[in-house]
């Protein structure tokens, strides 16, 4: 997990799951979301702790979300009162169209966000960096899309909602510096979401640079304890907090 090659910089605004984890520190986490912030600054996911993850950014050139969940776009009339009350121009979101569907069925007036559906197959552009979805695995009730963002021959796989590791996951996640995983549950399995104790393993083997684990819940012990059991399993993986910076 090199951290001066590319300039594809990350900022984890949250690291938890659904309505926050609670707990201290680094323990205390709030909904999963991810800011690319350099070369171009691609927000992805919009939670319902928008208000509190906002940075003092000056724009956002483009927004990627996963699926229709509240914790993933719960945030979203949040987002158009900032860029309403930033005179902004609307602003790219990018997600299936199921997900843009319930959107608009969800809220009426959303005007300064201009979405785009994507399928799995197709890369759009957002500046230099390619964004391309996988779908997933997780809820019956919402299509779930993983996103590769690629800069160069650099890039990072963002999976924050993921059931189980799929074949097609893996061979999508292939060659990239950074995979972001759901990390959710610790000996406890629920459907829609990974166990880190039993599926990490697995993930260890897979062709990436590094692993970071998200969406993490309640039931992971605090966060010191959390990354040494990681570091056990897989010592190229740790669990991500809530401000954790880096470049790859």
């Amino acid at each position: 997990m090199s951290r001066d090659r590319s300039g594809l910089r990350l900022l984890f605004l949250g690291t938890g799951a659904s309505g926050g984890t609670p707990g201290r520190g680094r323990s205390r986490r709030r909904e999963s979301s991810m800011l690319l912030d350099g070369p171009a600054r691609i927000l992805v996911d919009v939670t319902r702790d928008f208000d509190d993850q906002v940075g003092a950014w000056p724009s956002l050139d483009a927004v990627l979300l996963t699926h229709a969940h509240r914790d993933a776009t719960g945030g979203i009339p949040k987002l158009a009162r900032w860029l309403a009350g930033r005179q902004a121009a609307p602003v790219r979101v990018l997600a299936h169209p199921g997900t843009v569907e319930a959107l608009h069925r969800r809220h009426r007036r959303l005007d300064r966000l201009a979405f785009e559906t994507v399928v799995p197959g197709r890369t759009r552009r957002v500046g230099p960096v390619r964004v391309q979805p996988c779908e997933v695995p997780h809820a019956t009730d919402a299509v779930t899309y993983a996103w590769r963002l690629r800069v160069g021959d650099v890039s990072v796989v963002y999976a924050s909602d993921v059931a189980t590791p799929t074949p097609e996951l893996r061979r999508f996640a292939r060659g990239a510096a950074l995979l972001v995983v759901d990390g959710a549950t610790w000996r406890r399995r629920i459907p829609s979401h990974l166990r880190v104790d039993q599926d990490l393993p697995g993930l260890c083997d897979w062709d990436v640079g590094g692993i970071l684990l998200t969406q993490i819940g309640r039931s992971a012990p605090p966060h010191p304890e959390l990354a040494r059991r990681v570091r056990a399993i897989c010592p190229r993986a740790t669990p991500a907090h809530d401000g954790l910076a880096l470049t790859l």
